[in-house]
């Protein structure tokens, strides 16, 4: 992968929670983008200030929104306000958790958020792109939002054949493959990168901070963290 300058000023990242999301699933990427710098392997952690790639937003229906765990989240902004802001941001990231019940509540966020985020995208002029991340089962929503029509997606083995389910019955997914992370690149302003659970959605970030920040960026997180990632082991589709 080629090395792009780092942007200034950092991509803005926007986070929808859902009741029961998985806690990994939004602290395991979360921290991944929060230590993105714009420093190399070598020199980081320096006693130079060095300028992140990335800020963070959470955005839930509720003050305080609960995970699986029973860990309580504090939100940002409201959803109302994250639609108003929504042209702002460039990378929208989904944790998963307890989607399916989210699904059929029939409740409108995250989905309606996702629908709205891929418009902009497809809406775009010039060389701008915006960027879907899920982990985990957050590929569901995108399932549903119609973000994943005609791409190739993942999510963890345990929903893979209920994402199958949408492929097969409703046509809402393009493939469904088995792998760590897929990024799908289709030129149309939008990238969409689903990933498999919790440790496959730190390969993932990984992959994000890797594409805006270059390898240096990668391999500075993954010491700070002492993580092992296997960025290898993702798929690229399409990708310009």
């Amino acid at each position: 992968m080629s090395s792009p300058a780092p942007p200034a000023p950092p991509l803005k990242v926007l986070i929808p929670l859902h009741h029961s999301f998985d806690i990994l699933d939004l602290t395991g990427p979360l921290e991944i983008l929060r230590q993105a710098r714009t420093v190399s392997e070598t020199s980081f952690p320096s006693s130079t200030p060095a300028a992140p790639l990335f800020t963070t937003t959470i955005t839930a229906a509720e003050p305080l929104t609960y995970s699986a765990q029973k860990l309580g989240v504090a939100r940002d902004i409201t959803f109302a306000d994250a639609h108003q802001q929504l042209a702002e941001f460039d990378i929208l990231m989904v944790p998963g958790g307890a989607v399916p019940p989210v699904i059929n509540s029939g409740v409108p966020e995250p989905i309606a958020l996702i629908k709205e985020f891929a418009e902009l995208a497809r809406n775009e002029t010039g060389e701008r792109k915006r960027t879907i991340l899920s982990i985990c089962t957050g590929s569901l929503f995108l399932a549903e939002a119609g973000v994943l029509g005609g791409r190739t997606a993942t999510t963890h083995w345990g929903s893979i054949e209920v994402l199958r389910g949408y492929a097969a019955a409703e046509g809402k997914v393009g493939a469904v493959v088995e792998k760590r992370f897929v990024v799908n690149g289709d030129g149309e302003g939008l990238r969409v990168v689903t990933s498999g659970g919790i440790s496959c959605g730190m390969d993932a970030a990984l992959w994000v901070v890797e594409n805006v920040g270059g390898e240096g960026a990668r391999k500075g997180v993954e010491r700070q963290l002492e993580y092992r990632s296997r960025v290898e082991e993702g798929v690229v589709v399409g990708e310009e």
